[in-house]
């Protein structure tokens, strides 16, 4: 074997194909009186798309100095500097998820489950994955009271400090499996909605009752959910655990063909296994 030194080009940044947070961030500005500023991204696809979507700054090429460190690079010249600051510190914290085509963009606290690091086949909850377990499945009425409301302030918070989501006026439901309006993550749209100051629109299930997510990932045809009124603007689809987003990526479609513009998705969690 030969004695010189083998060199590696390890990728500025790896994502996981179900979802990802943004690695890092650096603005940076020149030094004129009318300077021009510059937002640089290392992170997933679906971070730099709610950039896009944002339109405060335009996406240029990464440069060859700054490719060794950041994925994408945007430009902007008008003192935006806090806004795009503060939203990519949000973006460090939640999961930025790949999607289908019917949204545009999704975003969920956190993962549901830790994986251990042996071969334990009882995976502990994260914090968030937790609250959704008290709040769905504990029969305690103050264990569970208490974890909808902490799941509710989350939401609310979210749609406070995302300038995307804060924009929308509208959050659309995600029926649950029996179609009978009172799914959880129905439930909790409809407290988020009025505590949010934002219109519930309750999807109507034409197709009836489905097999539940967690029995397989059921194929929902676009044309299983409609809305009940006509939709424009970007809106907001919520819904409490994102699987394969299947069922949320219809629902999104049928606000579309409503007539919404954008249609953003809100999870508490994101499931490892799907």
């Amino acid at each position: 074997m030969g004695g010189g030194l083998v060199h590696f080009s390890w990728p500025t940044f790896i994502p996981d194909s179900r979802a990802n947070r943004l690695k890092d961030y650096a603005l940076a500005e020149s030094s004129s009186t009318a300077p021009d500023r510059w937002l640089y991204l290392r992170g997933p696809e679906e971070v730099a798309e709610q950039f896009r979507m944002l339109g405060l700054c335009q996406e240029i090429e990464v440069s060859p100095e700054v490719r060794s460190k950041y994925t994408h690079a945007f430009h902007f010249t008008a003192p935006y500097q806090e806004e795009l600051r503060a939203m990519s510190e949000l973006l460090k914290g939640v999961l930025s998820l790949t999607t289908k085509s019917g949204l545009n963009c999704a975003i969920a606290f956190d993962w549901y489950k830790i994986p251990p690091e042996d071969e334990s086949p009882k995976w502990p909850n994260t914090p968030t994955g937790e609250l959704i377990y008290r709040g769905k499945y504990y029969t305690s009425g103050a264990t569970r009271l208490a974890a909808r409301r902490e799941l509710v302030d989350k939401f609310v918070k979210i749609l406070a400090d995302h300038p995307l989501y804060r924009e929308c006026k509208q959050i659309v439901t995600v029926p649950g499996h029996k179609a009978d309006s009172q799914s959880f993550g129905e439930q909790l749209a409809a407290t988020v909605s009025a505590k949010a100051g934002k219109e519930l629109i309750q999807t109507l299930s034409p197709g009836g009752p489905r097999p539940q997510a967690k029995q397989g990932t059921p194929q929902v045809a676009d044309a299983h959910f409609a809305m009940p009124i006509a939709l424009q603007g970007d809106v907001i689809v919520l819904d409490d655990v994102y699987r394969s987003g299947t069922t949320m990526n219809a629902v999104a479609m049928a606000a579309k063909r409503a007539g919404a513009r954008r249609v953003l998705g809100l999870a508490a969690v994101r499931t490892m296994r799907n």
